[in-house]
């Protein structure tokens, strides 16, 4: 594990010498939370969450502004994903960073995110903060996901779920005007959505979404509630 994090450093050239290099990674390791012991460890003698929080360690060693997050803690159980997600959110208090946090759990998006984007087809659908994208969805697709996360147990009200029709298309080649009307719940009735591609605009102050409806117009806005 420490020559994994003092290759960082060598490659970036930020501790010339093997003294510095040993303090450096003796901090990050500490910052993970790992063990001194671990610096020994070949990574099949590690956990899942300890080579999570070595991965930390090494994007780290460079002193980002920003984390680029994909999916950091899909593979790790439920427990050991809690505590990587607390780490992430402590060094994110500690040294200031930016995380652009890529993720399908929509609970967890909802924890620890400032603002979210949507993406359907590799295209941004709607953009808001967290509470009021959880809260007011906009863009239909963004509705029908919401509505699949599972209602908390010790609320008594029930969200309707969303099910969308037919397969997911072709990114390479997608439908033509809005890429999701072929699924779309509630369709314009003037094949308007089949025609034109929506642009990403505002519905709402600090709202965007990429939908022809105009806000207001008929169609669910909160699909889920006591999430």
């Amino acid at each position: 594990m420490g020559q994994a994090l003092e290759e960082v450093l060598l490659a970036h050239k930020l501790a010339p010498t093997a003294g510095e290099r040993r303090r450096r990674t003796d901090e990050l390791i500490d910052h993970v939370g790992l063990d001194p012991s671990c610096r020994h460890a070949p990574p099949n003698a590690l956990s899942g969450g300890q080579r999570q929080r070595v991965a930390i360690a090494r994007a780290l060693a460079v002193e980002p502004e920003l984390l680029v997050l994909d999916e950091p803690v899909s593979s790790l159980d439920v427990s050991v994903r809690a505590q990587v997600v607390n780490l992430l959110l402590d060094l994110q208090a500690e040294l200031g960073l930016t995380f652009l946090f890529i993720a399908h759990d929509l609970a967890l998006v909802e924890h620890v995110s400032d603002r979210v984007l949507v993406v359907y087809l590799g295209r941004v659908v709607e953009e808001a903060s967290a509470e009021d994208l959880y809260r007011r969805p906009r863009h239909p697709y963004t509705q029908a996901l919401l509505s699949a996360i599972p209602p908390d147990p010790r609320s008594s009200e029930v969200g309707r779920r969303v099910v969308l029709r037919g397969e997911v298309p072709d990114p390479g080649r997608p439908p033509s005007g809005c890429p999701f009307h072929p699924r779309c719940p509630h369709p314009l009735k003037d094949d308007q959505c089949v025609r034109d591609r929506p642009v990403l605009a505002p519905k709402a102050p600090g709202h965007l979404a990429a939908c022809l409806k105009e806000p207001g117009s008929s169609g669910p806005e909160r699909l889920l509630t006591g999430s």
